[in-house]
């Protein structure tokens, strides 16, 4: 099994003014190295000339390991341009306007117990700063199996990344199939005994989204004046708004994984693509853009992973359409699903976690064993993997606003 990348993030106060400096230099070499791949039609590392190499380090003076990642990080933003210029939708050349850092493991080192890091700037020449180190992140960085890979460094955050070994996944002997929907997963779970429909519900995840929409609807019409003042108060309530968003994707994929694991479970999942907002309306537009299904299937992926569970994606083309006995496709579905043909009818999204199932039991030999029984799962009552009253749910989002001076205590 290949390696799992993640990554840890500190927040960085103040930074010293020559770690600010290289920051602006590396910044200019990216620029310089997009504007050279693209006049030059470079696409690979190997294809810079070392003339150009040396002309960076001597007029930026840097070592040889920023120049490398400059160059990387040149490449791809000018791959990504290109992309753009094939599909006819590319605006002006990309320019990095802040300026970060980018190196690789030589060329830093952070203490897991004090927080400090030292990171090379020239040849012979160190700069240490401190940064808050977390319990999570010492742990993280005191396991011997963990592996640094790269930092990234920017005004306000500093990024980490590690990867660590993945175990083999087990022998499945049972499958939990599940649709991807706007406030729930819901599908099938699968043993040699039984199979009995059920569901992981998130709906205070729009609460959350919807919560945040109209607080920054408020900020932006009250400071409609101040542009300054608007942005700073609308960009604090989207990272309050992303970070409670995750924190709940977080628990719900944690007791996903962790059941699939204690059932010896493959996940089955959509295949899925970031939703088009042609042909609707604004509203639906807005919904199916704050819709964190890629965050969601991100998190399942890489933590099945890392536990060992075996994970198989499916085509998720008509899964909702489609009746599970007869195979007629329906033209328009409701809430409920009813096959004109064999007068099968359920609900249209456990139906499509039936398709799910079904399509990956054909395609995955190892399923051929479990249990397939329409008429029960029909018939079942709907089993939550993630009930909503869970002790450890993250804490109630005000749904009315509060008195001035009120302090908001949800649940624990």
């Amino acid at each position: 099994m290949p390696p799992v990348v993640l990554s840890l993030t500190f927040p960085v106060a103040d930074l010293p003014p020559p770690v600010r400096s290289v920051m602006a230099e590396f910044r200019l070499m990216v620029n310089r190295g997009i504007r050279f791949a693209l006049e030059e039609n470079k696409t690979a590392r190997g294809s810079i000339p070392p003339s150009f190499r040396q002309t960076l380090m001597r007029e930026h003076r840097v070592n040889s390991t920023h120049v490398a990642a400059a160059l990387e990080v040149a490449l791809t933003c000018a791959k990504g341009h290109r992309r753009l210029l094939r599909k006819g939708r590319a605006g002006h050349v990309p320019y990095c306007r802040r300026p970060f850092l980018k190196t690789s493991k030589s060329s830093f080192h952070i203490d897991p117990d004090t927080g400090k890091v030292r990171l090379s700037l020239r040849n012979g020449e160190w700069v240490s700063f401190f940064v808050p180190v977390s319990q999570h992140a010492r742990r993280t960085l005191l396991d011997p199996k963990v592996r640094l890979k790269a930092l990234t460094l920017t005004e306000r955050k500093l990024s980490l990344a590690y990867e660590v070994d993945a175990p083999e996944p087990y022998v499945p002997e049972a499958a939990i199939a599940l649709d991807t929907n706007e406030r729930s997963l819901d599908g099938v779970l699968a043993t040699p005994s039984s199979c009995e429909p059920v569901v992981v519900p998130f709906p205070e995840v729009k609460r959350v989204q919807q919560t945040h929409f109209e607080r920054r609807r408020r900020l932006g019409r009250k400071k409609a004046h101040d542009r300054r003042v608007k942005r700073r108060l609308l960009g604090r309530e989207g990272k309050r708004e992303h970070d409670r968003v995750n924190s709940r994707l977080h628990m719900l994929t944690n007791t996903l994984v962790a059941t699939a694991r204690e059932n010896r479970a493959v996940l089955v999942l959509e295949d899925l693509k970031p939703p088009q907002g042609g042909g609707r309306g604004r509203r639906q537009r807005r919904g199916l853009s704050s819709w964190p299904q890629g965050e969601l299937h991100r998190q399942i992926r890489y933590k099945s992973a890392l536990h060992g569970v075996p994970l198989i994606t499916v085509n998720p083309r008509y899964t909702s359409k489609t009746c599970p006995r007869c195979g007629v496709r329906a033209e328009r579905v409701g809430k409920v699903f009813d096959c004109a043909g064999c007068g099968w009818s359920l609900d249209r999204q456990r139906n499509a976690g039936i398709n799910i199932y079904a399509t990956a039991r054909r395609e995955t030999a190892e399923l051929g064993g479990l249990r397939f029984d329409l008429d029960a799962l029909a018939k079942d009552v709907v089993i939550p993997l993630y009930p909503a009253g869970s002790a450890a749910r993250a804490r109630e989002e005000r749904t009315v606003r509060e008195p001035k001076g009120t302090v908001g205590r949800g649940t624990s």
